[in-house]
């Protein structure tokens, strides 16, 4: 009788041996599932923000480009006027010079 006893108390511990070894492998798997997830979450987000990021940057220098264009556009005109301007001039000092020749 002592000795199913003993038998009984052996089985009893190794069931609750294997039991709490099982119950911490699956604490671990959920723990690292939970990390997992927060981590992919984590990445998912990052993803997003760069995303963000990348269009915000995409619009600014869309705006640049435009900025630079209508700046380059107005100086091409600025400089056809000074040029003009400057065409004007010649001419005019060109016919004061005839008509000093002249005189």
């Amino acid at each position: 009788m002592k000795q199913i006893k003993f038998l009984i108390a052996i089985a009893l511990v190794s069931v609750i041996a294997i039991s709490c070894k099982e119950t911490k492998k699956e604490d671990v798997k959920d723990a690292v599932k939970t990390e997992v997830e927060a981590a992919k979450e984590t990445v998912n987000n990052a993803v997003d923000a760069t995303k963000e990021g990348a269009e915000n940057m995409k619009e600014g220098v869309e705006k640049a480009v435009d900025s630079l264009k209508a700046t380059a556009k107005e100086t091409v005109e600025s400089v056809k006027d000074g040029a003009e301007a400057v065409k004007e001039e010649v001419k005019k000092g060109a016919e004061a010079v005839k008509n000093a020749v002249k005189q």
